[in-house]
């Protein structure tokens, strides 16, 4: 049996309207979303689909609205069970970027969101990590994080896990992200993908921040067609493959990866 997984950063929402027609090529079994609205006119969007919502997590408030992560799945395939969200800290050796953070208004807590299914043919019991991390930071917060969700997870080594979403990981001292996943048995789905990024003709962000357009000058001299900051990892399963969708509606790509379960 075949498991797909969806994760999109939706950029404050925007690329909530044309899901149905990702929805209806692909027909992912769970959807991790990140930058979406957690309210319930938004959730039902996606729900009359014929999913489900299992968890979402609030990270900021922007536009006057909530947002966060919100993982949905296909009842017909899984059996939801439980979750847990993480909050994520700080470190006072980040100083510089904890500043950075409350000068751009990103100083809200962010959270990873950790959900348990059972998929219904096999019977086998799977955790979905939807993680959504600091934009501000350093590599090695993002790294402490990530390690820190993990260390959290009470399954088995062998038992499957998938952790995805937007790791808002810099392209430098990727070993370090190799490494710490590979302590916990976790492979990269993404591998074959170099760009979850997207640019206009022009070199901008379609829409973009404070934040974005200062780094901008130097992603474009340096990184430009090579930004890759979503992510797959996983363990316990057989990667089938992973797709990036050509989708229009928002900065980041959609990623979708199919498993063996």
């Amino acid at each position: 049996m075949n498991l797909s997984l969806l994760t999109y950063n939706t950029l404050f929402n925007n690329a909530v309207g044309k899901l149905d027609e990702m929805i209806d090529e692909h027909h992912p079994d769970i959807i991790c979303l990140q930058e979406a609205l957690t309210n319930d006119k938004s959730i039902q969007k996606i729900e009359r689909f014929g999913y489900k919502m299992a968890d979402y997590s609030n990270s900021f408030v922007k536009f006057g609205k909530i947002f966060g992560v919100i993982t949905f799945y296909n009842p017909k395939n899984l059996e939801y069970n439980d979750s847990f969200k993480l909050d994520l800290g700080t470190n006072l050796g980040d100083f510089f970027f904890n500043t950075l953070r409350i000068v751009l208004g990103y100083n809200q807590p962010k959270t990873i969101l950790e959900t348990n299914f059972t998929h219904k043919l096999t019977k086998k019991k799977i955790c979905i990590c939807n993680v959504h991390l600091y934009v501000v930071g350093s590599n090695e917060l993002r790294v402490r994080h990530i390690n820190q969700a993990l260390k959290s997870i009470n399954i088995s080594i062998k038992a499957p896990l998938i952790i995805v979403g937007d790791f808002n990981y810099f392209p430098y001292k990727r070993m370090r992200l190799e490494k710490m996943m590979a302590k916990f048995g976790l492979r990269e789905a993404t591998a074959n993908i170099r760009q979850t990024i997207k640019f206009t003709q022009n070199g901008q962000f379609e829409k973009f921040n404070l934040f974005q357009r200062l780094t901008l000058p130097f992603i474009n001299k340096f990184f430009v067609k090579q930004i890759k900051t979503d992510y797959s990892f996983y363990r316990g399963l057989k990667l089938i493959k992973t797709e990036r969708i050509e989708a229009q509606t928002s900065d980041h790509y959609p990623i979708i990866s199919t498993f063996k379960i």
